[in-house]
């Protein structure tokens, strides 16, 4: 597969998360990182929860802890790619914020 990006095109690895499935599975990461700390728990309490999560956060997007970190090691390493990534799971999480705001 083969993305668009501004220095050209970028091979992305077959075991590399989608642009779409990387901002999806990063929106869950996040909401997940915000709810657990608003429940103000002991720091190994909050991680052994926070994991539990995490494994269904990654079941659920069908993939695996391993892929997300792989993914996650390309699209740093592609700046350009992962700041599109960055910037729509930003622009969600505020959209979900202000449609939070208002209700």
């Amino acid at each position: 597969m083969t993305l668009s990006c501004s220095q050209g095109q970028t091979e992305i690895p077959r075991e590399v998360l989608t642009h779409d499935e990387m901002v999806n599975l990063m929106i869950d990461v996040h909401l997940l990182e915000a709810k657990v700390k608003k429940l103000y728990l002991k720091q190994d309490t909050a991680q052994t929860i926070y994991n539990h999560f995490l494994d269904s956060i990654y079941s659920q997007n069908n993939t695996s802890q391993e892929q997300y970190e792989k993914s996650l090691e390309f699209y740093l390493d592609e700046v350009g790619l992962y700041k599109d990534i960055y910037d729509e799971v930003v622009d969600s999480l505020l959209a979900r914020q202000s449609k939070k705001d208002f209700h």
